[in-house]
């Protein structure tokens, strides 16, 4: 067999994970299916494509689908030139692909039809991006018989638990993460730029082992830390400037993430100030981790810290789910998040990132962060970079 010129036969495959674990989490899949009372699953966003059958592409941004029946293999649809991603990366052999002149939502339709599905409660993932209303409108109009049904959350509520493999993938990310955030914490001196240090951290995570990011370090200095998610701009560092850093690490596509803050040559009393009372509300959340609690109950904790701290303790999430992930984000957060009033519990084996983050706008931001893991009794440090204000 050929697939866009390539003789597959000669190809190696390259899983991530044992067939056996795809087929475990297809399972677990099914069962939630069968629970909303769908017979098919149209899936759209990367991460549950991936999580399913292998398939791994930064192609996502042209259209692609895996249907996911009750019963039989996954069938994936893409453009035909990512069918020798389709090849190497997924272990399901069931697939169809369009050219570029060709329209996916016809393919997808006619092999919805050609599957005995047109009469059929069919799933879609109303919350991804990646399905546009024009798409859907026009599925919709070529399957008039078909009931689709809002199948949202439905890979995810099996993807919110990670298995010992995911784990290993997360605590090697993590390991690069330590390694990048030192290589960046070495560069901070008076007269560097934030894209020296940029540099040095996207030298160090890559020789490290780090495969493509979901999102760039998170690199800013002086007043610039007071603006969110800000990258770097070839500023230079002067005298007193704290330099906030998030970064990541990550590994077939597992990721793992740490902030931490410096200071050039001394820090203003204020700063060290916020960075203390950041860095006591991470630690007083860590404490606050254990299985079967509501997540709005440890976000209360990091809450009432920095609120009791003088700061502001309400405005924001305070840490979120982190795993599988393509650009442009490394977590999880659209699945589950420390935030105020989510009654959801906590879980054995669930991993997040808890940013804590203390913030005076127009003056500095304050951060701490650790990766860490819910054990069966409490909480696992996955990160291990000292946590302190760094005075270069």
């Amino acid at each position: 067999m050929k697939v866009s010129g390539v003789n597959t036969a000669s190809v190696q495959k390259n899983l991530a994970f044992p067939i056996a674990e795809f087929e475990q989490r297809l399972k677990a899949v099914r069962q939630e299916m069968s629970t909303r009372q769908l017979d098919m699953l149209i899936v759209t966003t990367p991460e549950n494509m991936y999580y399913l059958t292998g398939f791994d592409t930064l192609g996502y941004t042209s259209t692609q689908f895996l249907l996911v029946p009750l019963d039989g293999d996954p069938f994936l649809i893409t453009r035909a030139i990512e069918e020798t991603n389709v090849v190497i990366s997924s272990w399901t052999e069931q697939r169809a692909s369009y050219m570029d002149h060709e329209s996916p939502i016809e393919l997808l339709a006619e092999t919805i039809k050609s599957k005995g599905y047109a009469n059929s409660i069919i799933g879609v993932e109303k919350i991804s991006i990646f399905l546009t209303v024009a798409n859907y409108e026009r599925l919709k109009y070529l399957l008039p018989s078909t009931k689709f049904e809002d199948g949202s959350l439905t890979v995810e509520s099996a993807r919110v638990v990670k298995s010992d493999l995911e784990i290993d993938y997360i605590r090697q990310a993590a390991r690069i993460a330590d390694a990048g955030m030192e290589a960046g914490l070495n560069q901070v001196h008076v007269g560097a730029s934030e894209n020296d240090i940029a540099a040095e951290i996207q030298r160090v995570v890559t020789i490290m082992g780090s495969d493509c990011t979901s999102g760039p370090p998170l690199i800013s200095s002086g007043v610039r830390t007071s603006y969110c998610h800000a990258t770097w701009s070839g500023r230079k560092i002067v005298e007193g400037d704290p330099v906030l850093l998030e970064l990541s690490g990550n590994i077939r596509r597992y990721s793992a993430a740490v902030m931490r803050i410096a200071v050039a040559k001394s820090a203003n009393p204020e700063f060290a100030r916020m960075e203390d009372v950041s860095r006591r509300a991470l630690e007083k959340m860590i404490e606050a981790i254990r299985p079967d609690r509501p997540m709005g109950e440890v976000w209360d904790v990091w809450s009432r810290t920095v609120t009791d701290g003088g700061y502001e303790g309400r405005f924001k999430r305070t840490g979120y789910s982190i795993g599988v992930n393509y650009p442009p984000d490394w977590g999880e957060g659209y699945i589950l998040s420390f935030k105020r009033g989510e009654t959801r519990t906590l879980r054995p084996n669930m991993t997040f990132h808890i940013p804590s983050m203390v913030k005076v706008f127009g003056f500095a931001d304050a951060g701490t962060s650790e990766t860490v893991r819910v054990t069966e009794t409490g909480c696992e440090i996955l990160t291990n970079v000292e946590r302190k204000i760094y005075v270069r």
